[in-house]
């Protein structure tokens, strides 16, 4: 059910939950920049701090700030910038 993630090497990391009926996660990533997959879509909320979001397909990144949300289409591969250790919660459609 609960399952903790690390990313490039620790520097990005998450806890998940998933009981088969709803997946979703809260992570922190420190600064710099990562390039992950989508198998589903994935809706995230950043929580606090600003993530910069390219999403395979685009011509350019686009900033996210606490509060504000933005959806990565399953099967894409996308890449987050970070100025500052920033948070968020993303769940999994």
């Amino acid at each position: 059910m609960f399952q903790l993630r690390k990313y490039h090497g620790e520097r990005v990391q998450s806890l998940t939950y998933d009981d088969g009926k709803k997946a979703f996660s809260v992570g922190i990533i420190s600064p710099g920049e990562y390039e992950f997959g989508a198998i589903k879509e994935e809706v995230t909320t950043v929580t606090s701090g600003k993530i910069s979001v390219w999403v395979e397909g685009s011509e350019k990144w686009q900033d996210y700030s606490a509060h504000e949300a933005f959806t990565i289409p399953g099967h894409k591969n996308f890449r987050y910038k970070v100025e500052e250790t920033s948070s968020y919660i993303c769940f999994y459609e």
